[in-house]
C-alpha cells in the first residue's frame, strides 16, 4: 500500500527540503508544492513552531509570535516541545458544522465542536484577533453551525465533540508553569482559531528573523485519480489512488471517505482510519453530495463506478460491508483513507493490501469497468489485453483543426478582459453567474427558457398559478437562452414554489418530443437543469422534495409531470423523461413550468428572498434524440462553463467532445446520459455528418468597446468515417488465433476509457454471434465459407459461434478508434442451415462491416471479399483507407495433412473441366472430385477418406 507513498516521497524530496529551508522553524501543514500549496472549503490547517529556543516544556517560555495575514494566531505549548496553533475559514467552518449538526449526532462527521465569539474570555488566553473560536466541549453561551457567535462563559467540559482535529498532541500541563505556557484551559484543548480570508493566506512567525509560508485559498490543483494496472485478470485486486488534498479535513489524523455508488452518496467519516464504525450506523451519517458545492468542493468529493460484469465491491480493514444512517443501507461502497494524516493522497486498498474493489472470478475477457472521479473517467479492464491507458492526456487539437474526431477533447478557448472580473483569483464563466457570457452550442431546435417570461413566486405549494408573487426577468443573451430573474426589486418573500410561462405551446412540445408510444418512433427526451443560482443565493439547499411539472394553462387539473419528487439530483441535472411525450400528447394551450420545491407540503417555505443585490440565471430545456417517422432527431444545447487559465490573463478554457451514433447507441439512454451539457468539458452527441452550413457553431456573444452585443463564433465542420476492416494473415490452420482488426474512428465514444464492443450472445436474436446487441443490430460478422461463424444445435448437443469463443472488439488504447479481437480457427462450422457440421478446410474467411455512417454520412457495408463501389473509393481525404480486398483461406493442420501429403499429386493429374464420366481409374484407385475446382482424380482409397474428412474432395 505505501509504496507509492514513498516513492512519491523520494521524488519530492529535493523540492520539499528547498522550502523548509526558507522557513526551518515554522511548518504549516497545507504547505504541499504537490497541490500548489493550496487549501479550500472547511479544511483545518496546522501551525507548528519549532524553535529549540522555546522548547523547555519545565519552565515558562514566551509565546512565539505568529500571524494569519497580520492577525495573531494564539500559539500552545504541546508535551513535544513544539508550539501548535490550528486555523479554519471562518464561514466554511460554520457550514461544516450546521451539516453535522443536522444530522443530530455529535462529534461524528464535520463536527467542529461549538463555536464561541472572539470576546470570549474565560478560557485564560484572548482571541480578539480572530473572527471566533471552535472549542471542543461544550460551554455556556456556545453555538452550533450557522447560528451567530456569543461570548461564552465559564469552563469546557463534557465529551470532546471535535472531530476535525482528533490526533492533537497532548497540551503541556506541567504544574510548575501555566497550561500550555499561555494559560488555556486544557479542556479547551484542540481549539481552532476562525478567521475569514480569500485568495493568498500568508501565515508569518516573528522569531530569530521573520519566516513566512504562502497558501492560496482556492480550488485544488492537480486532483486525480490512478489505477495501479492497464489490464487484470479475473480475481485480481483493483488499487486505486485519489489525490486530492481538499480530502484532508484533519491535518492530525488519516481522513476516511465513503462513496456509495448506486444511488451516489459520500460521507465523511462514515467508519475510522481502521474501519471501525464511526458515523455509520444512525443518523450522524450524512450524505454530502447536496453540500459539496456549500463545502468548496468543485468537481472533486464525488465518486462514480459501473461495474458491469467485471467488477464487484468487498469489505476490507478500512470498511464494513455497508453503511447505514439509521433509515437507508448503502450496500455498495468504497471507502478511501489517506495515506498517512496529511498527505492528500488516499487509497481503497488497506494497510494489509487488500483492496475493496476486485475483478470478478467469472469476468469476462476484454470488457470493462470504469470508476470516476472529479469529472474524469477510467476503464478497469479485465483480461489480458495490451490496451494502453493514459491518464490525463489532452491532445493538442486546435477548434479549427483539419482532423477533429469523435471521443477526443478539444480545446475551446476565449479571450475576453470584461469577464476577468476579479485580478487576483480565476474567474468562471458559470451559468449560474449573473455576470457570466457562456459560451453555447446549439443542435436542432432544443426546448429552453429563451421566450420564456411572467414569472411568479408562491408563498405556499398549494397555491393557485393564478395567484403569486410576479418577478421581472428577461433573457438578455439568446445564445445559452438563460432565464434571468431579477429578485432585486423584491425586499423580502418566503416561498415554495416558482412558475414560469415557457413561451411554447403543447403543438411546439409534440413537434419536438418523440412519442415512444408510436411504433414509427424511437429515442428518449431528456430535461436539463440549473437552479444553483437559487441555491446559492434564495436558500433552497434541498432538492429533494422537488417538482418539476408543465401546466396547460393556469387551470390545469392534470399537469405533467417531468421530474417527481426524489428525482433531482441537486441543483443542477440532465435526467431522462419516458413518459411526458405520450401524456403531452393530449394537451393543448399555452405551456407554464412549475418547479414547487415542497411537493409533500409537509415543510415550512424553504426558500427566501431577502433585499438580494443579485439577480439569479437559470436553466431549463428539452432535448430529444432519436428517430421520428423515419428522420433523425438531435434537439439539445450544451453551455460551456469555462475556466480562466490562471489570474488575470484574460483567457478562458475548456473543452469539447461528440460522440458520434451508430446501430448499438443511437437510442441507447446510456450514451444520451453520458453528455456534458453545462461543463467546462463539454461533450455533445451527434447522429449524422454535420459539413459546410450544417456545420457546428459555438456561438458567444461578446459586449463589443461601444456598448454593444456582438456575436462572435467558433465553427467546426463534424465529419463521419468510412471503416476499414482487416485481418492478421492470408491463411490460417486450425487452433491457429485469427485476430481481426477494424478501425473506424466514429466508434470512438469517450477520449479517456478503453471502448468494447462486445458480441450478441442471445440464442432468440436474429443477430446472434456477431458483434453489435439483440436491440441495435449487427454491426460485425464473421464469415467462413461464406456462412456466419454461428451456434448450432444437432442431436441436442450444441456447437459455439463466435460469442463462445470470448470474442469482442477492444479499442487498442483510448482515442485511437482502432478495434481488435482473436478467436481460435475453428475446424469444424455450423453450415448455413443449421443442420450438420461441416469442415471449415478449404474456405475463406470473410468480415462484414456495417458501417452506420460512412465519410458521406450514409449507412454502409464494407467485406473484405469485396471491392468497394465506386462511390466507396473515392471517399473524402479525412476518412479512413478502405482495405483491399482479400480472402484468406483455410488450411488444415500440418500433422494431418502430412501422411495425405503424398499422394496428392493425382490430384493434379486432370484439369478442372474434365468430367468425371470420362474417367476411369486403375485398380486399387478410388475416383474422387475436388472441392475446390470439381475436377476428377484417382487415389487409394485410404487417402480419399482422409481427404473426405478434411473436406478436399468428395465421391462421385
Amino acid at each position: 500500500m505505501n509504496r507509492l507513498v514513498l516513492l512519491s516521497g523520494i521524488l519530492l524530496l529535493v523540492p520539499l527540503c528547498a522550502y523548509a529551508d526558507s522557513h526551518p522553524n515554522l511548518i504549516v501543514s497545507a504547505e504541499k508544492p504537490e497541490f500548489g500549496n493550496h487549501f479550500s472549503g472547511s479544511m483545518v490547517v496546522e501551525v507548528i513552531v519549532s524553535d529549540s529556543g522555546i522548547s523547555d516544556t519545565s519552565v515558562g517560555k514566551g509565546e512565539p509570535d505568529v500571524t494569519i495575514n497580520g492577525n495573531n494566531l494564539r500559539m500552545v505549548q504541546a508535551t513535544d516541545g513544539r508550539w501548535y496553533g490550528y486555523f479554519a475559514n471562518v464561514d466554511k467552518a460554520k457550514t461544516a458544522d450546521q451539516i453535522a449538526f443536522n444530522g443530530g449526532v455529535s462529534g461524528v462527521g464535520l463536527d467542529f465542536g461549538m463555536f464561541c465569539s472572539k470576546d470570549t474570555t474565560s478560557l485564560g488566553p484572548t482571541f480578539t484577533e480572530t473572527s471566533g473560536i471552535a472549542v471542543p466541549r461544550s460551554m455556556t453561551g456556545a453555538t452550533d453551525g450557522n447560528s451567530a457567535f456569543a461570548t461564552c462563559t465559564g469552563t469546557p467540559s463534557g465529551a470532546n465533540l471535535n472531530n476535525v482535529v482528533r490526533s492533537q498532541k497532548s497540551i503541556n500541563t506541567n504544574p510548575s508553569i501555566l497550561p500550555g505556557q499561555i494559560g488555556l484551559n486544557a479542556n479547551a484543548w484542540p481549539l481552532i482559531q476562525l478567521f475569514s480570508f480569500s485568495n493568498n493566506v500568508v501565515i508569518q512567525y516573528n522569531g530569530v528573523g521573520t519566516q513566512s509560508v504562502t497558501l492560496v485559498y482556492s480550488d485544488i490543483p492537480n486532483v486525480s485519480l490512478s489505477l495501479d494496472k492497464q489490464s487484470y485478470p479475473p480475481g485480481a485486486h483493483v488499487f486505486a489512488t485519489i489525490h486530492d488534498m481538499q480530502l484532508n479535513q484533519d491535518p492530525t489524523s488519516r481522513d476516511s471517505w465513503t462513496f456509495n455508488i448506486d444511488p451516489q452518496t459520500v460521507f465523511y467519516e462514515a467508519f475510522t482510519e481502521s474501519g471501525a464504525i464511526s458515523a455509520s450506523g444512525g443518523t450522524g451519517l450524512v450524505n454530502l453530495i447536496p453540500n459539496l458545492s456549500s463545502l468548496g468542493f468543485e468537481k472533486n468529493g464525488k465518486l462514480s463506478m459501473t461495474l458491469g460484469s467485471v467488477a464487484q465491491l468487498v469489505q476490507n480493514d478500512f470498511q464494513q460491508s455497508t453503511a447505514s444512517d439509521g433509515t437507508t443501507t448503502y450496500s455498495k461502497i468504497v471507502t478511501f483513507v489517506e495515506t498517512e494524516p496529511n498527505t492528500g493522497i488516499f487509497e481503497n486498498s488497506d494497510d494489509n493490501s487488500q483492496s475493496s474493489v476486485r475483478i470478478l472470478s467469472s469476468a469476462p475477457r476484454g470488457q470493462s469497468a470504469t470508476i470516476d472521479y472529479n469529472s474524469k473517467s477510467y476503464s478497469i479492464v479485465s483480461g489480458l489485453s495490451d490496451a494502453s491507458i493514459s491518464f490525463g492526456a489532452t491532445p493538442g487539437i486546435s477548434l479549427g483543426a483539419s482532423q477533429v474526431l469523435p471521443g477526443q477533447r478539444i480545446p475551446l478557448i476565449v479571450v475576453d478582459s470584461d469577464q476577468n472580473i476579479n485580478p487576483a483569483s480565476k474567474d468562471k464563466l458559470d451559468v449560474f453567474r449573473s455576470s457570466a457570457l457562456i459560451p453555447s452550442l446549439t443542435i436542432g431546435s432544443p426546448a429552453t427558457l429563451g421566450n420564456a417570461g411572467s414569472v411568479k413566486f408562491y408563498a405556499a405549494s398549494t397555491d393557485s398559478l393564478s395567484g403569486g408573487t410576479s418577478i421581472p426577468s428577461s433573457v438578455p443573451d439568446s445564445n445559452s437562452d438563460r432565464l434571468v430573474l431579477d429578485t432585486t426589486s423584491v425586499s423580502s418573500l418566503s416561498f415554495e414554489k416558482i412558475s414560469l410561462s415557457l413561451g411554447m405551446s403543447s403543438d411546439d412540445l409534440k413537434t419536438l418530443l418523440i412519442d415512444t408510444s408510436s411504433t414509427s418512433n424511437s429515442g428518449t427526451n431528456w430535461i436539463n437543469y440549473d437552479l444553483r443560482s437559487i441555491q446559492n443565493q434564495l436558500g433552497i439547499s434541498d432538492f429533494s422534495d422537488t417538482r418539476i411539472s408543465l401546466s396547460f394553462g393556469l387551470t390545469d387539473s392534470s399537469p405533467v409531470t417531468l421530474l417527481s419528487a426524489g428525482r433531482l439530483t441537486g441543483a443542477q441535472g440532465f435526467i431522462q423523461n419516458d413518459t411526458a411525450a405520450t401524456l403531452i400528447s393530449s394537451k393543448s394551450g399555452q405551456a407554464f413550468l412549475v418547479i414547487d420545491f415542497d411537493a409533500s407540503n409537509n415543510s415550512a417555505p424553504s426558500g427566501s428572498i431577502s433585499s438580494e443585490t443579485d439577480t439569479q440565471p437559470i436553466v431549463f430545456d428539452l432535448f430529444s434524440f432519436g428517430e421520428k417517422n423515419g428522420n433523425s432527431v438531435n434537439n439539445a444545447l450544451y453551455r460551456f462553463e469555462l475556466k480562466e487559465t490562471g489570474l488575470d490573463t484574460d483567457t478562458f478554457t475548456g473543452t469539447l467532445e461528440y460522440v458520434i451514433a451508430n446501430q448499438l447507441n443511437q437510442f441507447d439512454s446510456n450514451t444520451i446520459k453520458s453528455l456534458s451539457t453545462i461543463s467546462d468539458n463539454v461533450k455533445f452527441f451527434v447522429n449524422q455528418r454535420l459539413i459546410d452550413e450544417k456545420g457546428i457553431n459555438i456561438a458567444y456573444s461578446d459586449t463589443a468597446q461601444v456598448g454593444l452585443t456582438v456575436g462572435t463564433s467558433a465553427k467546426a465542420d463534424i465529419n463521419t468515417h468510412s471503416g476499414a476492416v482487416s485481418l492478421n494473415s492470408k491463411t490460417y490452420r486450425f487452433g491457429q488465433p485469427v485476430t481481426v482488426r477494424l478501425n473506424d474512428p466514429d466508434l470512438n465514444i469517450k477520449h479517456d476509457t478503453i471502448d468494447i464492443y462486445s458480441v450478441v450472445n442471445n440464442p432468440a436474436s436474429s443477430d446472434v454471434d456477431t458483434v453489435g446487441s439483440s436491440s441495435g443490430g449487427a454491426m460485425l460478422e464473421v464469415l467462413i465459407k461464406d456462412i456466419r461463424y454461428k451456434r448450432c444445435t444437432i442431436n441436442g448437443v450444441e456447437t459455439g459461434g463466435l460469442a463462445s469463443t470470448g470474442f469482442s472488439l477492444v479499442e487498442t488504447g483510448p482515442d485511437t478508434g482502432i478495434f481488435e479481437g482473436t478467436f481460435k480457427m475453428p475446424s469444424q462450422i455450423c453450415n448455413r442451415d443449421g443442420t450438420e457440421l461441416i469442415s471449415s478446410a478449404g474456405g475463406s474467411i470473410d468480415l462484414k462491416y456495417t458501417d452506420f455512417r460512412d465519410a458521406y454520412g450514409q449507412q454502409n457495408i464494407f467485406k473484405l471479399s469485396k471491392q468497394p463501389t465506386k462511390s466507396d473509393s473515392n471517399t473524402p481525404q479525412n476518412s479512413k483507407p478502405i482495405s483491399k480486398p482479400q480472402s484468406p483461406t483455410v488450411n488444415p493442420p500440418e500433422k494431418t495433412a502430412q501422411p495425405a501429403k503424398k499422394t496428392l499429386a493425382p490430384l493434379k493429374q486432370i484439369k478442372a473441366g474434365t468430367s468425371p464420366k470420362m474417367i476411369e481409374c486403375k485398380k486399387g484407385f478410388e475416383l474422387v472430385i475436388r472441392s475446390a475446382t470439381g475436377a476428377p482424380a484417382c487415389v487409394y482409397p485410404h487417402t480419399a477418406e482422409k481427404l473426405r474428412v478434411l473436406g478436399m474432395v468428395a465421391s462421385r
